[in-house]
């Protein structure tokens, strides 16, 4: 009787877990060409196309699309600016056919461009019209390019403000920018009305596709991720990711060889760094990722970009030998409320060209020219320091110099310190402003100060990249 009962138990998995998976079986073409070794995915499972272009995938049964990983020198079908690689899955059929039309590109991707803005986080109808205008600027910035250099965009998220009722607008604007758009989840872009992480991306999938899965542009690997962790209580978070998609990741890289470039997109940086100190325990659960050492060791291997939002200010972190850190500036700045973000970066974007798998990049705000890398205020200018002059180098890290020269006479580098952008400090006085009255001035590691020894001299400063380019300003 217990073996019959065990074998009953045995039958009875095979048949639920039968009923809850969809065999997708399918083919990738690109002019009725099949493509093979075409990465094929669920979320969870990964198979790879074969000489025919084919391929079976047995989903998890808990998957809403399948989709691919974009091979280099293919371009995606584009709908309202969004990159359609993706289609839904029918968990009510057993067997499924879906297949997949990609294109070939017309331009070499060896050398290719892309801007990554972040926390557009738009609250109402009169916010979108500012949004228009960061999108013109963007549109001005890709017609700089040479015809022949391709350009995409990606947004580390926070793309509406918990209007998810917003997104069909979103994608109208974004479409403007005439290039493919991949969206990352933020926090402001979930379902906190369910009761439950699984289900807090739904509205998110809807209009925009999976919230984890990679491509390809020339020798470059890109990847997206969802790092907000929502525990089901009172707009909640964590910065998390979760097994599901930390195993996923470890199958899509096996097939990129180590040493080569990957941009990993996310919203919530993995490393806090908003302060000179420490942050408190619930600060860095919401900050940052708390299982980031996990998400390091798989990209390991890699030459690994991180490219982050979600603080409304900008940063760069050395995270290890191997994997950088770009935490961006908002494009919406202090949500709307003034020009520039809470630490006085002005709202913005950052663009990024890439040449074989080398990665340059420099801060754009809006409005302003390529040149305009820095803000001087005049000796004064802050009363913790008032015999120094002060700049805020928006996009510092540690390979930049500052120096400065009084009468002619170079005086050496500034000092770096913790501090309030002046500006930003004046703005966004704590309980002073009317839309958000918890907005008020943050921390940045990217100030720098020197006293002049003569106060009527005349004051220049020189900003050097970590790529060479030089910067320079005459203090007024």
């Amino acid at each position: 009787m217990r073996k019959i009962n065990f074998l009953l138990l045995l039958i009875l998995i095979g048949i639920f877990t039968n009923v809850a998976a969809t065999t997708v079986i399918g083919k990738v073409t690109s002019g009725g060409k099949a493509i093979p070794t075409v990465q094929i995915t669920d979320g969870k499972t990964i198979v790879v196309t074969d000489k025919h272009g084919k391929f079976s995938l047995e989903t998890s049964g808990e998957s809403e699309y399948v989709y691919y990983s974009l091979p280099s020198g293919y371009e995606s079908p584009v709908v309202n600016g969004i990159p359609v690689f993706f289609q839904k899955i029918n968990q009510d059929l057993k067997s499924q056919k879906i297949n997949f039309e990609i294109r070939k590109s017309e331009k070499s991707q060896s050398k290719h461009a892309f801007i990554l803005w972040a926390d557009p986080q738009v609250l109402d109808i009169e916010e979108f019209g500012q949004l228009e205008e960061v999108v013109e600027d963007v549109k001005k910035t890709i017609a700089s390019f040479p015809p022949d250099v391709p350009v995409h965009a990606i947004s580390a998220g926070d793309n509406v403000f918990d209007r998810l009722d917003f997104f069909d607008k979103y994608k109208q604007v974004v479409s403007k920018t005439n290039v493919p758009f991949y969206q990352v989840i933020g926090n402001h872009d979930m379902d906190y009305n369910n009761r439950s992480n699984e289900l807090s991306a739904n509205s998110f999938t809807a209009a925009f596709g999976p919230t984890h899965f990679s491509f390809n542009v020339g020798k470059v690997h890109y990847i997206v991720l969802k790092d907000v962790f929502y525990y089901g209580f009172s707009y909640r978070y964590i910065g998390y990711v979760d097994e599901n998609q930390l195993q996923w990741l470890e199958q899509d890289l096996k097939s990129i060889r180590p040493g080569s470039t990957v941009i990993v997109s996310l919203h919530i940086p993995t490393i806090y760094g908003e302060s000179e100190k420490a942050g408190s325990y619930t600060t860095e659960m919401s900050n940052s990722v708390l299982n980031r050492q996990a998400l390091y060791k798989i990209l390991s291997s890699y030459n690994t970009h991180i490219l982050a939002g979600h603080s409304h200010t900008q940063w760069f972190t050395q995270a290890t030998p191997n994997i950088a850190e770009h935490v961006h500036a908002a494009a919406s700045g202090a949500w709307w409320q003034g020009d520039v973000c809470t630490d006085g970066s002005p709202k913005g974007y950052t663009v990024y060209e890439v040449n074989d798998d080398n990665l340059t990049w420099y801060f754009k705000g809006i409005n302003q020219s390529k040149s305009d890398q820095f803000k001087l205020y005049k000796t004064g200018s802050d009363s913790d320091f008032p015999d120094y002059f002060i700049a805020n180098v928006y996009n510092y890290d540690p390979q930049w110099k500052i120096q400065w020269y009084e009468d002619g006479v170079i005086k050496g580098e500034m000092q770096r310190y913790w501090g309030e952008d002046p500006y930003a400090a004046e703005l966004y006085q704590p309980g002073k402003n009317k839309k958000h009255s918890w907005l008020s001035v943050s921390q940045t590691h990217h100030l720098f100060r020197a006293k002049p020894e003569n106060p009527n001299a005349k004051i220049q400063i020189e900003v050097v990249d970590r790529f060479g380019n030089k910067y320079q300003k005459m203090l007024d």
